[in-house]
């Protein structure tokens, strides 16, 4: 844009902060999607859930399912675009299937959203004005080497779920567990920025949490979402899923310890760490 590199002051870090404050300045804003009168009709609520990899949102969207609370999938990019070939790739065709195939009979829908998609949607697409009636889920794990684990072995084996098949045998890599801790790491604090500074209310829980006592949990999604949950009151909910922990990851921990632990060093790295744009 030529107005910005006109105002591009020569050298030092204030023509710097000039030229980056000239750029949020005359960068276009994204605009929200308009939704047809059709699509709009019976939707209740809306769920995002606020999440990074492997921490348990698959299990949670399992169970939100099961429960009438939306159908929370990666709707935006990710596993939409890879499995179904017809799958939109422009963010605003994204919107419009996630509230007609992300929802429930209950009226609630509901998106599973990692902090690098969504930065990638926004690019685009003023989402959180795109999706009506919005309530915010802050999904996280507190083991978070053991999620850095499950997410290094899911992108070699290809098995992202109980119910998939492995493509190949898993092999640990420290060097891929410490890259994918930190790059959960970045997830959790660009989401936790993001909400803190747009002041937005949201529901936290931990996949901990929902392990323990999952139907206390989808009810207190549901009263987020002024809904009930559709499970009769004797019944257990059950997302479809198994856990996939075993005695590998255990090993892979035992060794991951033995390779990068060391308390002497505060940092993870010495890598100029950036957020998401």
């Amino acid at each position: 844009m030529v107005v910005l590199e006109f105002l591009r002051p020569a050298g030092g870090v204030f023509a710097e902060t000039v030229a980056l404050f000239a750029m949020h300045l005359f960068r276009k804003r994204p605009l929200p999607v308009e939704i047809p009168p059709d699509i709009l009709v019976g939707i209740k609520a809306g769920i995002l859930i606020c999440t990074s990899p492997r921490s348990g949102s698959n299990h949670l969207a399992g169970l939100m399912a099961a429960a009438g609370l939306g159908n929370p999938l990666e709707w935006f990019g990710g596993r939409r675009v890879l499995e179904l070939p017809d799958y939109p790739r422009d963010p605003r065709a994204q919107v419009l299937r996630a509230l007609k195939d992300g929802r429930s009979t209950s009226g609630v829908y509901a998106v599973k959203l990692f902090a690098s998609q969504f930065s990638q949607v926004a690019k685009t697409v003023d989402l959180p004005a795109s999706l009506p009636r919005l309530r915010y889920v802050r999904l996280t794990r507190r083991d978070l080497l053991g999620q850095a684990i499950s997410w290094t072995r899911a992108r070699q084996t290809g098995r992202f779920r109980s119910t998939e098949t492995s493509r190949q045998a898993p092999r640990y890599d420290g060097a891929a567990i410490a890259e994918s801790l930190e790059k959960i790491a970045l997830e959790n604090l660009a989401w936790d920025v993001w909400l803190a500074r747009n002041g937005l209310p949201f529901l936290s829980l931990t996949y901990e949490e929902i392990l323990e006592a999952p139907r206390a949990n989808l009810e207190k999604i549901a009263y987020l979402a002024d809904t009930k949950i559709a499970f009769e009151p004797a019944s257990v909910p059950n997302s479809g899923l198994e856990i996939q922990r075993d005695t590998v990851s255990a090993e892979w921990r035992e060794r991951f310890l033995s390779q990068y632990s060391d308390t002497s060093r505060f940092l993870a790295s010495n890598r100029r760490i950036r957020l998401f744009r």
